[in-house]
């Protein structure tokens, strides 16, 4: 079965990442995580492991970070990640081969300005984010392109934005942004 497995986050100081990670109640910093220091706060890449088939990654810059990296470091999987999509039904079908195509519709999130798609995939859940607004997706894809935007964790945080309900599980959560327009999201859940 297919998982999410590891996300790869570019961070101007990894001592801000660490804070953010204690605040939201993590101890160590999660394995299935990793950061390379740069210029502005983005997420990378991500990985999968269990795919059904190595997914075709287009040539076209913009739209290579919507696809998995085939990674497996035998690690937790996190909660959740959010994958901005400029078209949601295609990035769907260019996923398929690689992890399926159990998509259900999970609203429309006023943080993400997106309407939203989920897809259970192992311990995880993978969303997919398609502009609604001129908000944090949409800020997000003109900026980097398709790809991870967000990722969740088990955690409480008193810093951010709470909410009553979120795309990866429909229940409670709380948001904190990792920088300013289109850095990424850490969102931070009650354990299961």
């Amino acid at each position: 079965m297919p998982e999410v497995s590891h996300v790869h986050l570019v961070a101007p100081e990894q001592a801000s990442l660490n804070r953010f990670l204690r605040e939201g109640g993590a101890q160590l910093f999660p394995q299935w995580l990793s950061a390379d220091p740069g210029a502005g706060a983005r997420i990378a890449w991500w990985g999968v492991r269990g795919a059904i088939d190595a997914p075709e990654v287009p040539d076209d810059p913009a739209r290579a970070g919507l696809f998995p990296r085939p990674f497996d470091d035998w690690t937790e999987s996190p909660r959740g990640l959010i994958l901005a999509a400029l078209d949601a039904e295609r990035a769907a079908a260019d996923l398929e081969p690689a992890i399926g195509a159990d998509w259900r519709e999970a609203g429309t999130d006023a943080i993400l300005g997106a309407r939203c798609w989920r897809m259970p995939l192992g311990r995880a859940v993978l969303v997919l984010a398609e502009p609604a607004t001129e908000g944090y997706v949409a800020a997000c894809l003109a900026q980097f392109g398709e790809g991870p935007v967000a990722v969740a964790l088990d955690g409480t945080t008193a810093a951010g934005r709470t909410v009553t309900s979120n795309p990866v599980t429909d229940g409670p959560g709380t948001w904190v942004h990792l920088g300013p327009k289109a850095a990424p999201y850490l969102v931070f859940l009650p354990a299961r």
